[in-house]
């Protein structure tokens, strides 16, 4: 358990910062609402293969769900695996670069601890806002700042609150994460079902595609998020959400080994800034508890 408290943000950031690139990939074969059908589907299945098996080997970890807990769990589902993904693609489909928009997603670490009302400590604000600069820094360097537009920016606002509100909403869930998830799964299924029945069906299916799906629907949409669940029980929401400042950083990456998308200094330099300012603000949270003991006595 220690080796995957060690581990978890590491994977989680390749598989999730990998997701801006899949899509991209996968949108050039099939409309938006038909892949994200299919990855909701493929991942539905997964995790319901994972539900009866856990249930099967591992009867007590699982508990009758309360009322109370299912709709909690339905409510964080549509922020997850709806409504963020939807927003996401629609802002990417509007003009905006998926640069641009993990520009806005970016914002999470600053406008976390505002919703959940918690104290942060001088050295704090000042590491998110650096982690911010770099941010900013490494897109300023990529073409992509040149493709602006307004609803696509709209769109990311939007794609940041739900994903937001649904990490923090997830933190007070107490019940098993395959099982929430089991049940996020069919609702994002459903809800994306029924968009594909009103916009029609549009798939070319090419292994370039298939590779593209079983990526976002197997790694991102079901390892990447489970990791997300484990990893907001164990640490605050804040210092979950902090990770989501390398995310651009890595996307980045990923667009230049698959696409051949240039890496500018200026990037570059952005990258180095953001890496490190998610590693202090890390390493500084972690060690608060010990400091304020020693303190005390």
């Amino acid at each position: 358990m220690k080796n995957l408290n060690t581990f978890a943000p590491v994977l989680f950031l390749v598989m999730w910062s990998s997701g801006a690139v899949i899509v991209k990939l996968g949108l050039q074969f099939a409309s938006e609402w038909s892949f994200l059908t299919l990855r909701a589907a493929l991942s539905f299945a997964c995790i319901s293969l994972m539900y009866l098996i856990a249930k099967r080997f591992y009867p007590n970890g699982f508990t009758q769900v309360r009322r109370q807990d299912f709709k909690s769990i339905l409510a964080v589902g549509l922020m997850l695996q709806v409504l963020y993904l939807a927003f996401y693609i629609l802002a990417i489909g509007s003009g905006i670069s998926p640069g641009l928009v993990t520009l806005v997603l970016g914002l999470q670490p600053l406008i976390t601890p505002l919703l959940c009302k918690q104290r942060l400590t001088a050295t704090q604000i000042i590491l998110l806002m650096v982690g911010f600069a770099g941010l900013a820094i490494a897109i300023s360097g990529s073409q992509s700042i040149q493709h602006i537009a307004a609803t696509g920016f709209g769109f990311a606002l939007c794609a940041l609150l739900t994903i937001t509100g649904g990490t923090i909403w997830q933190a007070n869930i107490r019940v098993h994460s395959v099982q929430a998830m089991f049940y996020q799964s069919g609702l994002a299924t459903l809800s994306f079902g029924g968009l594909t029945l009103l916009t029609g069906w549009q798939v070319d299916w090419t292994g370039e595609f298939v590779f593209a799906w079983l990526w976002m629907s197997l790694v991102v949409s079901v390892g990447a998020l489970l990791l997300l669940m484990y990893m907001v029980k164990q640490d605050s929401a804040d210092k979950v959400s902090v990770l989501f400042y390398a995310i651009p950083v890595l996307t980045y990456l990923f667009d230049y080994l698959l696409f051949d998308e240039p890496l500018t200094l200026t990037t570059l330099l952005g990258m180095v800034i953001v890496a490190s300012a998610v590693i202090l603000y890390r390493k500084y949270t972690h060690a608060r508890p010990a400091n304020f003991a020693n303190d005390a006595a």
